[in-house]
């Protein structure tokens, strides 16, 4: 760790249902015994932590690291203020606090906001892990995410749940997992095939029944779910996999399947890796950028690979 650390601190205070600021007090007096320095800034808003950090990668100071106390969401808009100024060689740090916490899941840490602190305060020195970065050429929008971009059903349980009238109180009663189950029932039994077509190594490869589209940056979606067990933010690399439209019994099996991490081998499901993908949809279909909505829309989306620094010791 550098000799005298400091932390410019982003805290999401409505991260988890309130949880991240229920939590700062106690991270907040574990800096202050171990006298460590740092700054504090409040994101009050959608879209503050991505001004933010910009801000901050402008006028940082040596030694400091951006430390971010909030969900995954949070960690996605810090990472496209850095990315956006041009400084992915500023380190970043993270406590999760969210309800899906996969990036702490695919990275090593611990989703105990405590531990993660201690994990961070015993690192050493900046770690590069892999971003993807995202350019939908049909409404030139861009941008970094950490987890995985979604097209088609895991996409559309995102947008299920986010406007669904029970979240709300299911996830204060830390019963979110509820309305999660109950979006996916209700969206399977709506949500149509589609057809996409996906470029890898130069190659079109075309899927007339596509139905869950999915890129990530390492093995976990959908707060824990391994969609892509080899995948890891290490390896240099992409991965994108297509699962086409089942029937409801061989869905349910292949969904017990792929929460033991074990349905890649089915016909049904295709995987692509590599460092420039590509994909292609011709119908109006929901899309997710790390759990936050993009809308429905056509996509004509281009991925490559970025990279962050990373203040992380992972966990033994």
């Amino acid at each position: 760790m550098p000799s005298n650390p400091h932390f410019y601190i982003i805290l999401n205070q409505v991260a988890g249902t309130g949880q991240a600021a229920s939590i700062w007090p106690k991270i907040e007096t574990q800096l202050k015994q171990k006298q460590i320095h740092y700054d504090l800034q409040l994101s009050h808003y959608a879209g503050h932590t991505t001004q933010l950090a910009f801000q901050f990668a402008k006028f940082k100071y040596t030694d400091q690291i951006l430390l971010i106390i909030g969900g995954d969401g949070t960690l996605n808009q810090a990472i496209n203020g850095l990315q956006n100024a041009q400084r992915g060689d500023i380190p970043i740090a993270y406590i999760p606090c969210g309800s899906g916490n996969d990036f702490a899941r695919g990275v090593g840490i611990s989703r105990d906001p405590l531990t993660a602190l201690e994990q961070i305060l015993s690192a050493t020195m900046p770690t590069a892990i892999d971003l993807g970065y995202y350019h939908d050429t049909t409404k030139n929008d861009h941008g970094y995410f950490v987890n995985t971009v979604g097209i088609g059903f895991d996409a559309n349980v995102v947008s299920t749940t986010n406007h669904s009238n029970h979240k709300r109180l299911l996830n204060r009663l830390h019963l979110g997992s509820l309305a999660y189950i109950s979006s996916l029932v209700k969206v399977f039994m709506h949500q149509d095939a589609f057809e996409v077509t996906v470029t890898a190594d130069h190659q079109n490869h075309y899927f007339k029944r596509g139905f869950l589209v999915t890129t990530t940056n390492h093995s976990y979606f959908g707060g824990g779910v391994p969609i892509m067990p080899s995948a890891t933010v290490d390896n240099h690399q992409l991965d994108l996999i297509v699962i086409e439209k089942l029937n409801p019994f061989f869905f349910c099996y292949l969904f017990v399947m792929m929460l033991f991490g074990r349905h890649t081998r089915y016909q049904a499901v295709h995987h692509f890796e590599g460092t420039n993908l590509a994909i292609q949809t011709k119908t109006l279909e929901f899309g997710q950028m790390d759990g936050e909505e993009l809308g429905s829309r056509t996509f004509d989306i281009h991925y490559s690979l970025k990279s962050q620094a990373f203040w992380l010791k992972k966990q033994a």
